[in-house]
């Protein structure tokens, strides 16, 4: 098998499993007895291989490189100006006069267009041969079968890449806009402090990110999402912190990047890692934070209780605060499991010397609980909604 699978920038094969891809072009080229097959996709007025198998050389074609679109099969075909299939090039009035015939010595083709979920066209599937062969509407058939296989990864890539365009624009106009949540001290009833929390155009947060890490800039994205955050510092009174949140592998990504803190006073940070969000080496995470911590930040767990990685991921990172999931606090004045699970973090907090944080306290009967289990400060609802309004900041 001699295949080559161009990765190129843009809507194309970014990404594509090219063992598949590999895979499809051989098993095309081999059934139908020919010497080339390949996929190219049609832009800018030119067709472009992305992908070719065989005796690419021996038909002047190159992976990355191509034709003017009006002087090729493929667009005659998708117009409809010769048939799918071309059995002898030579013998076939409307082709063997062209120019590409006699140049690239072409003696048969066969060729499936590739139309994407949302109606457009991407480029084409095709095969040929140097010399005639026994070509049919079943070998026709055959091909648009394998083209389906290739157009379910095509349309995944074409998504990716508007996906990455649309939040690449969010990135470059900084369309994110920060709320701010205040977390209650249980005791004195005195705001600790706020949580940011962000807020895009379109789609919810989660959404968002993880959208923004499949195609490849979700660090980007909360890297955004705390320098918007962090501009309130100022506004806050000296006794009261700010809480971002990011993930693990942005918060390894942007421990490393001094630029990012500079002129921030990191005494006043905590840092919220998800619960739920996978930790690849908790000595790594550890070491990357370390230089942050030394100067001050604290760690939180957010969403303890609610994730697979349980009890090992809080005891692992020995975080200074554990934030309880909403999922054991909600309903847990009139829930026994609830209360129960909710005192055992509150148990764990106190071995490792942490602070425990009700999140979605929605209700007095649940908030009343929270203080009877001795958990340190809430947040939800009933102590304050999310706002975006810098206002807000400045009461107590």
């Amino acid at each position: 098998m001699n295949t080559e699978v161009l990765t190129p920038s843009g809507v194309a094969l970014t990404g594509l499993v090219s063992l598949k891809i590999e895979r499809v072009l051989e098993l095309a080229r081999t059934h139908l007895q020919m010497d080339v097959s390949f996929l190219s996709e049609f832009t800018a007025g030119k067709q472009i291989y992305r992908a070719a198998d065989g005796q690419a050389d021996s038909f002047g074609i190159t992976v990355g490189d191509g034709s003017d679109l009006p002087t090729t099969y493929c667009q005659k075909m998708v117009a409809g100006h010769i048939p799918n299939f071309v059995p002898d090039s030579l013998a076939e009035p409307l082709v063997c006069g062209l120019a590409t015939t006699i140049e690239r010595r072409i003696g048969s083709y066969i060729g499936v267009p590739l139309w994407l979920s949302d109606g457009s066209l991407y480029g084409t599937f095709c095969c040929l041969g140097h010399n005639a062969e026994s070509l049919s509407p079943r070998d026709v058939g055959f091909m648009s079968m394998l083209a389906e296989v290739l157009v379910e990864e095509l349309d995944t890539q074409h998504l990716l890449a508007k996906e990455r365009a649309r939040i690449a624009g969010i990135l470059e106009a900084e369309s994110v806009t920060i709320a701010y949540q205040p977390i209650i001290n249980l005791h004195d009833g005195r705001r600790l402090g706020i949580e940011a929390l962000s807020r895009f155009p379109a789609d919810a947060p989660d959404v968002m990110f993880r959208r923004a890490h499949t195609v490849g800039l979700g660090v980007e994205l909360e890297a955004l999402a705390v320098r918007h955050a962090i501009r309130v510092l100022p506004r806050l009174a000296n006794d009261q912190y700010l809480a971002v949140n990011l993930s693990p592998k942005a918060a390894c990504a942007l421990s490393a990047r001094t630029d990012h803190w500079e002129r921030v006073d990191l005494s006043r940070v905590v840092l919220e890692v998800t619960e739920t969000a996978a930790v690849q080496s908790y000595a790594s995470f550890r070491d990357s934070l370390e230089p942050l911590r030394e100067q001050g930040l604290r760690l939180a767990i957010d969403d303890a209780g609610a994730g697979y990685a349980s009890l090992h991921h809080i005891v692992e990172l020995r975080p200074d605060i554990i934030k309880i999931d909403r999922s054991l606090i909600h309903g847990m004045a009139t829930d026994h499991s609830r209360r129960s699970a909710a005192r055992a973090f509150v148990a764990l907090a106190g071995d490792l010397g942490a602070a425990t944080i009700g999140e979605g306290v929605e209700n007095s009967a649940d908030l009343d609980t929270a203080r009877e289990l001795g958990i340190t400060a809430a947040q939800g609802y009933l102590l304050g909604r999310p706002s975006t309004d810098p206002a807000d900041l400045l009461g107590s």
